[in-house]
């Protein structure tokens, strides 16, 4: 699987607890914001299927909607990522060839699980081209969780946009897609043995790590840290969330300072994680 178009966004105004892109209004629905800001132009040609990734899909029966109070019901309901999705698919041309739309909402490892699903898409042969968009925008929630929870990150805005199909030479090249679910009784706790089961059985050049910068994150990752170079993005953009793989995906396309196979990893709350090697 090949990644012949990408496009990304990340924060370059830092607020103290995260890294906000300044042109977002914190005030107004960031969808159509962030559609904006990204200025895509999508055309669809073939058979596609569009994947967009949302670190957390809050169900309505989770988010107090209340059907009396018609007031707050529609707004809360621009706000799930299924209306979200089809914000994004109203710009696109070619809609008759769209055959398939999804929500990714593995936490952290979203992206990672959009690269899974899209790898599975394309080598079931029908679909020939698959879309990734994903988008974050800090919030004072976002920052009161991790607060509450006392883990100590940065977090930051950010907006990815991936165009992947098989069969691509000259373009980089994704494989050997993991997506994992291991339980843990602590949900934002990921043991080093089970980080250790992403190392692969071939050598490469540099990993990109989860790297939150917590402390229990650092041990968990000491032993991908030692197989290649390191890279970690997190100090410069904040912590992503959903999007935060991909979105590091694309830095690492453009660090000219990387080359070579790279294994990519993401950490998600509730026991999901996965990695991909990239070669660039």
């Amino acid at each position: 699987m090949h990644i012949v178009d990408h496009k990304y966004i990340h924060g370059t105004e830092d607020r103290g607890n995260y890294i906000a892109i300044p042109e977002l209004n914190r005030n107004k629905h960031s969808a159509q914001q962030f559609i904006n800001l990204a200025d895509l132009d999508i055309t669809l040609d073939k058979p596609t299927a569009f994947l967009y990734v949302d670190g957390v899909s809050l169900s309505p029966s989770e988010s107090g909607l209340n059907p009396v109070d018609i007031k707050n019901y529609i707004p809360k309901i621009k706000a799930t990522a299924a209306y979200i999705a089809h914000e994004w698919v109203s710009t696109f041309d070619g809609k008759e060839h769209l055959h398939k739309v999804d929500v990714m909402s593995g936490t952290c490892a979203a992206g990672i699980q959009a690269m899974y699903e899209a790898q599975r898409l394309l080598n079931d042969g029908v679909i020939k081209e698959v879309i990734i968009i994903g988008a974050e925008r800090i919030t004072e929630d976002t920052l009161n969780l991790f607060k509450e929870l006392q883990i100590p990150i940065v977090c930051g805005d950010g907006f990815v946009y991936m165009k992947m199909a098989m069969h691509k030479p000259g373009h980089p090249l994704v494989f050997d897609t993991q997506w994992k679910y291991t339980y843990q009784r602590n949900p934002f706790m990921f043991p080093r043995e089970v980080l250790d089961t992403l190392i692969p059985d071939y050598p490469v050049d540099f990993v990109k790590l989860h790297g939150t910068g917590t402390a229990s994150n650092t041990a968990a990752e000491q032993g991908l840290a030692q197989i290649a170079d390191v890279r970690i993005y997190k100090p410069t953009i904040g912590h992503t969330q959903g999007i935060s793989s991909l979105l590091e995906t694309c830095i690492l396309l453009d660090d000219c300072t990387v080359s070579g196979k790279v294994l990519v990893t993401a950490n998600g709350l509730g026991g999901n994680y996965g990695a991909f090697t990239l070669i660039k």
